[in-house]
């Protein structure tokens, strides 16, 4: 064989990286109690996520909180309000569709058998406004801060800050 084309050399170079790296711990106690830990950060960070709250109901115009809402604690339920005013002043602040355009969307979910809940533009609008005012009246029941809310939806729109 000839010289250049011999092993040897390329062999004692490899054998000498292997023999100067650390030898990985495949299978040892750590490795279960790595996992472990693995699976506890999951479980606390779907915790930490929660779940989407189950929405109470509106029953003669009054919007009736569900158990999930009646356990939010004030600062929660403050914030959740602060989300709704924001999405009521941005519905405000655009054109409704043309007669046409929302007849259609009436009519899709029943031919498709879907949920009509939110076709009717102004009544998931108004079950917002009732939904704010029982937050409002059970955050006075707990005595904690309440939200001017007609004050807060006649504010303008804050522009976006640029960065």
């Amino acid at each position: 064989m000839h010289k250049r084309l011999s092993l040897k050399p390329a062999v004692l170079v490899l054998t000498a990286l292997v023999i100067s790296m650390p030898l990985a711990n495949v299978w040892s106690a750590d490795d279960a109690s790595q996992k472990s830990a693995e699976r506890k950060a999951a479980t606390d960070l779907k915790k930490k996520l929660g779940k989407a709250l189950s929405s109470g109901d509106v029953k003669d115009g009054k919007y009736e909180l569900s158990q999930d809402e009646m356990a939010m604690d004030c600062r929660r339920m403050t914030g959740s309000m602060k989300i709704t005013i924001n999405r009521l002043k941005d519905a405000a602040s655009r054109q409704g569709g043309s007669v046409l355009a929302e007849s259609a969307h009436k009519v899709a979910p029943l031919i498709t058998q879907g949920s009509t809940a939110s076709a009717d533009r102004q009544s998931s609008l108004a079950r917002e406004r009732a939904k704010l005012d029982a937050y409002n009246r059970h955050l006075a029941s707990r005595n904690c801060k309440t939200l001017d809310i007609d004050a807060e939806l006649a504010r303008a729109n804050e522009p976006l800050p640029k960065y």
